[in-house]
């Protein structure tokens, strides 16, 4: 077997094409998961089963001598304005976390706010400088005094 330029050319060629067509299969795959998964965010309604999950999150956290807790987390670029309002603490910022995190919001509004716990949504990572990852938390006091 003779080996040529030409046979080394071809075969870089040919493995930067099966990287290329590699990358793209794995883009492809997490487009479809973030699409499946804000289809999830859309749809999904709030059960008593999460709720009291969310209850004894928060109770747990609180025994442990925290502040807050974070219930969830989800992609800026599920929001309309892909975490702006959010991330900026601007009026309004509540109408733009979407699907069921809007309704753990209003959870928070009706069962939890009246008992004097907080709700906080914030970005919690930034990846290139950009909003990536926003958090929802449940927030109380550090004494009834407070």
């Amino acid at each position: 077997m003779t080996l040529t330029v030409a046979d080394l050319f071809a075969r870089r060629a040919a493995e930067a094409a099966r990287k290329r067509a590699e990358a793209e299969a794995a883009a492809e795959t997490a487009r479809a998961e973030r699409a499946a998964y804000a289809e999830k965010v859309m749809s999904y309604k709030l059960t008593e089963e999460d709720e009291a999950r969310a209850m004894a999150k928060i109770a747990r956290a609180f025994e442990d001598g925290e502040r807050e807790v974070m219930l969830a987390h989800f992609p800026s670029s599920l929001c309309g304005d892909s975490g702006r309002r959010i991330n900026n603490q601007l009026e309004g910022w509540q109408e733009t976390l979407p699907g069921a995190f809007h309704d753990v919001y209003r959870w928070w509004e009706t069962k939890l706010k009246p008992g004097g716990f907080g709700f906080a949504a914030r970005v919690i990572s930034y990846p290139n400088g950009m909003p990536g990852e926003v958090g929802i938390f449940v927030t109380w006091p550090k004494d009834l005094e407070a």
